[in-house]
């Protein structure tokens, strides 16, 4: 397969067949965020796609095990328009007819540009499952990050991905709001996650990565981090307050100190005894010895 780039996919879709259809993103600015520096935005070339996936049909047809899903890579697919998407996702059921769903990245400001007849259409044409990056449910925070969205953004367009019946896993970073917030910060995640009612809830940790405005902020004193101890009373907060049974709730990621997963209504209790038996254990000093965060 041909690729652009280092690539990104969110770790439940492990086991699902991967195809890069854009480099880059639209937005590239939020503070935290290194991971499509080295990219301009722009369409992979469509040859380069027909190569792939005339590649990948030899391969189902010799193993006998065609596609169900494909996740759509990079980060930003979805801001192409409807119309767009719709010949990609065709183009792309012509080499591999059997797919059910397209799942992709999406941000908050790609579903504002797409009209409620558009998201009606590309739910009849697969796409489901979106992965967007919420980050935080406090309003300030967002801004300081520059993601470019309010909190009253990210509560309406996910309510119109519920609407027309488009699945989305929401995203969110512990310790974004910084040391001291970890409590008010867990709260409001359980309140965002309440009202959007997404499929899953996955929280990763926030990291510092080199070359980013944050670690510029962090040198220049406008950001402090919450230590680790913060950020996992902040998740268990969140757990505590999250009141949709039916959820999966994810928190196994590599920057993730506890690794926790699960469903809210069978699972919850246990993963709170992990969380609390962590935090009345914890040893900042011995985690900043032994526990790196260098890579998503």
């Amino acid at each position: 397969m041909i690729t652009e780039g280092t690539l990104y996919r969110p770790p439940a879709e492990a086991n699902t067949y991967l195809l890069q259809v854009t480099a880059g993103c639209t937005h590239n600015a939020c503070r935290f965020c290194s991971m499509y520096r080295d990219k301009k935005f722009h369409m992979i070339d469509e040859d380069i796609l027909l190569q792939n996936l005339q590649e990948e049909k030899r391969v189902c047809e010799i193993y006998g095990r065609p596609h169900r899903r494909v996740f759509l890579m990079d980060g930003d697919v979805f801001s192409l328009s409807a119309d767009r998407l719709e010949e990609k996702l065709e183009f792309i059921r012509r080499y591999l007819p059997e797919i059910e769903v397209f799942s992709m990245y999406a941000a908050v400001r790609s579903i504002q540009t797409k009209s409620d007849a558009d998201l009606e259409r590309l739910k009849k044409l697969g796409v489901n499952d979106l992965y967007i990056g919420y980050e935080t449910g406090l309003d300030d925070v967002l801004q300081f990050m520059n993601k470019g969205t309010s909190l009253a953004d990210s509560i309406q367009q996910a309510n119109r991905l519920n609407c027309v019946g488009i699945h989305h896993r929401a995203l969110f970073m512990l310790g974004a709001a910084g040391k001291g917030r970890g409590e008010e910060s867990g709260l409001a995640a359980a309140n965002l996650i309440n009202e959007i009612r997404p499929d899953m809830a996955r929280f990763t940790t926030l990291t510092v990565f080199p070359g980013t405005e944050l670690e510029e902020d962090v040198k220049a004193g406008r950001f402090t981090e919450a230590g680790e101890k913060e950020n996992l009373i902040e998740e268990k907060i969140a757990l505590e307050n999250i009141q949709l049974p039916e959820l999966h709730f994810w928190a196994s990621h590599v920057l993730n100190s506890t690794p926790v997963s699960g469903y809210i209504g069978r699972d919850r209790e246990w993963m709170l005894k992990r969380l609390t038996r962590s935090i009345d254990e914890f040893d900042e000093a011995n985690f900043s010895r032994n526990f790196r965060r260098t890579h998503l």
